[in-house]
């Protein structure tokens, strides 16, 4: 931990501070995890009555990606620097661990508040019905376990991304892209209802 809260912790002179490239793989790991469980999400969220989506799947990709990046770069920063001075005293071996329980929590309850609202707007809007508490505890659930992962690797590889300026960019650009596609897809999508 640095000994100033000025200070920047670097591995290496020229590399990039240790804090952004936990978070960049933190962010690459829970935008993975939003694209991969995007279905799951939509599928909360279905008429109930024709089981019908109510958003094609890629679209709402990209909102599930801008919900994990906004986490990541928002939240998340604070978050790490939660876990960098919880696990200031453990042994090495059990530092990720340390993050990643920190990860788990905080990404938690991350989504069961805000991408909860965020699909409730919607099952309210066009269907006129909420997540029922199985959904929520499962979409809870789910964030609990993406959050566990991403903050574990964040820990465990973070020291070797602050050495690799390019894939830190690279990755940090494609996160970006895809949360600037999720602002235009919720912008679209909330305009819609609105004018209904």
């Amino acid at each position: 931990m640095a000994s100033r809260w000025t200070a920047v912790d670097r591995v290496e002179q020229g590399a990039l501070p240790t804090m952004l490239a936990q978070a960049v793989i933190a962010g690459t790991a829970l935008t993975v995890g939003a694209i991969a469980c995007s279905g799951f999400y939509l599928n909360m969220i279905a008429d109930p009555k024709t089981n019908a989506p109510v958003i094609a799947l890629v679209p709402w990709m990209a909102a599930t990606v801008l919900v994990a990046v906004v986490f990541t770069y928002v939240v998340g920063f604070a978050l790490l620097w939660c876990a960098e001075s919880f696990t200031i005293h453990l042994k090495d071996a059990f530092k990720p661990w340390g993050y990643a329980v920190v990860g788990l929590i905080g990404y938690a309850i991350w989504g069961m508040f805000v991408m909860g609202s965020t699909m409730n707007s919607l099952d309210q809007s066009i269907n006129g019905v909420v997540l029922a508490n199985s959904d929520i505890l499962a979409l809870t659930a789910n964030y609990a376990v993406f959050g566990f992962i991403a903050f574990l690797l964040a820990q465990a590889y973070g020291t070797k991304l602050a050495t690799k300026k390019p894939a830190a960019f690279t990755l940090l650009a494609i996160q970006i892209v895809l949360a600037v596609l999720g602002i235009v897809v919720m912008v679209m999508i909330f305009s819609q209802i609105a004018a209904k």
